[in-house]
C-alpha cells in the first residue's frame, strides 16, 4: 500500500502567514504522526525484546538463582564442618541469609526457609507477612484518599490488585449516584442567565466538535461505497479505504480520517489550507483529545516494558535504548554466573574460604528515602 500523504496546512497565494489556529492544527498533526510512529516502534520492539528476554534473559536469571541457592547451602555446610571465628561466621551469615531472602522472593524454598530463619536470627513468614501487611496498609490509604471512601477489610485484597480495583471503582460509582441522586431530590437554584448560556455554549460546541468527524466520515462513505464501483480492482481498493474508514471513524481518529480523505482524493491541498474557522476550531478539538489518548497509550506501553526487564520507573527508555539495556542485563547476568561459579570452586577450599572473608566487609543497608522520610526525625538515617 501507498504512504499516507502527509495532512498539512499551507500558506496559500492570497495568505502569508498561518493563522494561530492553523499553526496548532499543523502542530497537532505533526505531534500525533510523532507519537502514532514512537507506539508503533514500541510494539515492534517490545514483541522483540519479549521473545529476547524469554529465550536469554530468563534462563540466564533462573541459572543464576540456582547458583545462589548452591552458594548459600556450600556456606553452610562449610560452618558445619569446620570452625571460624566470631567475625567470619558473621559475615558468612549474612552473606547466606541475604541470598536466602533475595531468592525466597522467587520461590518458596523450605531449604532456604530454613537456612534464613537459621542465619538471621528472625523468622521469614512472619517477617514477609509484616511486610506485606505494611504494604497493604499504604497501599489502601493511598486507595482511600485516592477514591475519597472508606475501604473495609474484605474489599481490600493486596494479592488481587485488579478485584480490589474494579470493588472500589463500583463502590465509588455507587456512592457518587447516590450523591447525584440526594443532589437532584434537592430544591435546585434556579440558574442564572449566565450559567444557562454558558451552558448551551458548551452544549452546541460538542455537538459541532462531533459534526465536524460526522461531516468527513460521511464524505468518505459516500465517496467510497463498493457496491457503486463497477471495476473489479476499483472495488477491491475502495472496499480496503472503507473498512479503514469504519475504524478511523470509531476511534475517532480525525487524523486517518483526513489522511483517507487525501488517498481518496476528496481533498487537494487548497481545500486544506482553507478550512473554515470554525470548522477548524473543532477538528483541533479532536486533534487535542487524539494527542493525549495516544500519549497514554505509548505512556502504559512504556511501562508495561518497564516492568518486563524489571526496571526503575523513572527510567528512561527509548526503543533504541531499550535494545541496549537488554544486552546489558544478558551481559551483566553472564558475567555475574561467571564470577559465581569461580567462586563456588574457591570456596570449596575451606582455606580459600577463610582468606576471601579477611576482604570482605559487610554492606550498610540500604536506606528507602520513601520510608526514611516517614520516620520522626530524630530516627531517619542520613
Amino acid at each position: 500500500m501507498s504512504t499516507p500523504k502527509i495532512v498539512h496546512i499551507k500558506a496559500g497565494a492570497t495568505q502569508e502567514l498561518l493563522s494561530p489556529a492553523q499553526k496548532k492544527f499543523n502542530s497537532l498533526i505533526k505531534k500525533i504522526d510523532a507519537q502514532k510512529k514512537l507506539l508503533a516502534e514500541w510494539q515492534d520492539t517490545f514483541q522483540l525484546v519479549r521473545q529476547e528476554a524469554a529465550e536469554k534473559l530468563e534462563p540466564l536469571r533462573q541459572t543464576m538463582r540456582e547458583h545462589q541457592a548452591a552458594m548459600a547451602k556450600l556456606l553452610d555446610q562449610q560452618i558445619i564442618s569446620h570452625k571460624f571465628t566470631a567475625n567470619q561466621q558473621e559475615k558468612l551469615s549474612h552473606i547466606i541469609s541475604e541470598i536466602s531472602e533475595e531468592l525466597l522472593q522467587f520461590a518458596d524454598d523450605a531449604d532456604l526457609k530454613t537456612l534464613y530463619n537459621q542465619y538471621s536470627g528472625g523468622d521469614y513468614d512472619s517477617e514477609a507477612q509484616e511486610e506485606q501487611d505494611m504494604a497493604a496498609d499504604m497501599l489502601k490509604s493511598m486507595m482511600e484518599q485516592q477514591f475519597g471512601i472508606s475501604i473495609d477489610d474484605d474489599e481490600f485484597d493486596v494479592n488481587d490488585p485488579q478485584a480490589t480495583a474494579e470493588r472500589l471503582f463500583n463502590k465509588f460509582q455507587h456512592q457518587q449516584e447516590q450523591a447525584e441522586a440526594a443532589k437532584a431530590a434537592r430544591p435546585q437554584r434556579k440558574k442564572s442567565a449566565k450559567q444557562l448560556a454558558k451552558e448551551a455554549r458548551e452544549a452546541e460546541e460538542a455537538a459541532n466538535v462531533s459534526k465536524s468527524i460526522q461531516a468527513v466520515y460521511r464524505q468518505l462513505t459516500s465517496a467510497l461505497h463498493p457496491d457503486r464501483e463497477q471495476d473489479p480492482e476499483e472495488r477491491e481498493r475502495k472496499t480496503e479505504l472503507m473498512q479503514q474508514v469504519t475504524v478511523a471513524y470509531g476511534n475517532r481518529d480525525l487524523l486517518k480520517l483526513l489522511e483517507l480523505q487525501l488517498a481518496a482524493e476528496q481533498i487537494d491541498q487548497s481545500k486544506l489550507n482553507s478550512i473554515a474557522a470554525d470548522r477548524l476550531k473543532h477538528y483541533n478539538k479532536i486533534l487535542t483529545d487524539q494527542l493525549r489518548e495516544i500519549q497514554e497509550e505509548v505512556f502504559f506501553k512504556e511501562d508495561e516494558i518497564r516492568h518486563l526487564l524489571g526496571l526503575s520507573p523513572f527510567e528512561a527508555l527509548s526503543p533504541k535504548r531499550l535494545a541496549t539495556l537488554l544486552k546489558q542485563d544478558i551481559r551483566t547476568l553472564q558475567d555475574g554466573i561467571a564470577r559465581i561459579q569461580h567462586d563456588l570452586r574457591l570456596f570449596n577450599d575451606v582455606k580459600q574460604l577463610k582468606a576471601w572473608l579477611k576482604g570482605y566487609r559487610i554492606p550498610q543497608p540500604e536506606i528507602d528515602p520513601f520510608l526514611n522520610a516517614l520516620l520522626p526525625p530524630e530516627l531517619r538515617r542520613r
